[in-house]
């Protein structure tokens, strides 16, 4: 069984309530800006600023986190199983890798271009954004915490001080959480919008030039 199937199973029987599905937006026509968000969550996830991403940039990035959060071994691994299925999902989501292990800038702005203009991948867009939000979880609450998006922003190399402004833009309740509605709305707004003033455009810290 496809290990992301694993981890979401059991998620789709309780319909998440959006205010926005994924069917909703327009296709994505790849603009300037949509580009540019894209861009900002690859230079976040190469961990060692080579141009490409790797399985071992997205467990550099569990690890980072998991110190932050001061886990015990059992938990580190935990949080290192997500990344890895991540990773997976990434590749297997892309056609146009020209080496089976890595995968470059361009090849990882033009996968999502691609997935998230076909139909099948935002029917199940929920999905997809619930193994991202149990991989930040780490405590496995069902929400996450000031501390778990702290950690979650180290693990990416973006200091933590900008986690504490896109929490609270994510946290629309103000309940000093982030529910599964609210984390998945703000990642479909994220990928989605080309909207160059969306709240969620820093979804994955400040743009990159």
């Amino acid at each position: 069984m496809n290990p992301s199937v694993q981890l979401i199973e059991g998620l789709s029987e309780q319909p998440l309530r959006l205010k926005k599905m994924p069917k909703d937006y327009p296709l994505l026509t790849g603009s300037d800006h949509w580009r540019r968000k894209i861009r900002t969550v690859f230079k976040r996830l190469d961990t060692d600023g080579n141009g490409y991403l790797t399985i071992e940039d997205y467990e550099i990035t569990a690890r980072r986190a998991a110190e932050y959060l001061e886990l015990n071994d059992k938990q580190a691994e935990y949080l290192l199983n997500h990344r890895r299925v991540i990773w997976t999902d990434t590749v297997k989501q892309s056609s146009h890798q020209t080496h089976p292990d890595r995968m470059s800038e361009d090849e990882f702005i033009q996968s999502h271009f691609l997935a998230f203009n076909d139909s099948t991948i935002r029917e199940n867009f929920a999905d997809y954004c619930s193994i991202e939000f149990i991989a930040i979880d780490a405590n496995g609450s069902g929400l996450i915490s000031r501390r778990e998006h702290a950690a979650y922003f180290c693990g990416l190399g973006i200091p933590t001080e900008f986690s504490k402004v896109i929490f609270d833009i994510i946290d629309t309740d103000k309940d000093g959480i982030i529910s599964k509605e609210e984390f998945t709305q703000a990642q479909i707004e994220f990928w989605l919008s080309e909207d160059e003033n969306n709240i969620y455009n820093e979804f994955h810290g400040p743009l990159v030039a």
